[in-house]
């Protein structure tokens, strides 16, 4: 005849123990226990972001002026987790009521790069440099003068895997890539200036 037996558990022995394996492979006290704080769970690796993330759009909104908790809402996430994805992607500070970010991600872009429209993921400072790059593009498609795009002959930026891209400045090239993408060169720089 078999007897049902009830297996006592002891939380506290259970707990002691999930702290102790956390710490023995390097994990943080509030790491092991299973709520890291925010600055605890930065990651090293820099990975593009999706922009229509809704933590992405509520990080947008705070840019803008929107507090945490307002942002939060808005997207329909808790306040928790935006304040978590902002202080693991992002250098922020507040200035009085207003939150300063430093955003130092990669971003993918396009760019005008041996003969081809390509999707080129670059950091923050080498989106700048494609966004003027895409304006002297337009300049010369504009008054068909090449010297528009005199400053970035021979020139080229590196992705975040160290390979070079070099800025297409042909002209002729510039004029097929024109007329056969189906963007046009205009719409290309405006999604590039909203990054």
């Amino acid at each position: 005849m078999a007897t049902n037996q009830t297996r006592t558990r002891d939380y506290t022995k259970e707990y002691q123990a999930r702290i102790a394996r956390g710490l023995a492979v390097g994990k943080s006290r509030s790491q092991a226990r299973g709520h890291a704080k925010a600055g605890d769970t930065r990651s090293e690796v820099r990975a593009p972001f999706d922009k229509d993330d809704p933590l992405e759009r509520a990080l947008k909104l705070i840019k803008k002026g929107a507090t945490q908790k307002q942002a939060a809402k808005e997207v329909r996430v808790s306040a928790e987790r935006v304040r978590r994805y902002q202080k693991q992607n992002t250098i922020s500070r507040r200035e009085g009521r207003r939150w300063i970010i430093v955003d130092d991600r990669p971003v993918t872009l396009v760019m005008a790069s041996r003969g081809k429209l390509r999707d080129v993921t670059v950091t923050h400072d080498a989106a700048s440099d494609i966004g003027r790059h895409w304006v002297a593009v337009n300049r010369f498609l504009e008054a068909n003068d090449a010297s528009h795009l005199k400053p970035f002959v021979g020139f080229g930026l590196r992705d975040t895997v160290g390979k070079l891209w070099p800025f297409e400045t042909r002209p002729n090239v510039l004029r097929k890539l024109d007329s056969v993408g189906d963007l046009s060169f205009v719409d290309i720089y405006r999604q590039t200036a909203q990054q």
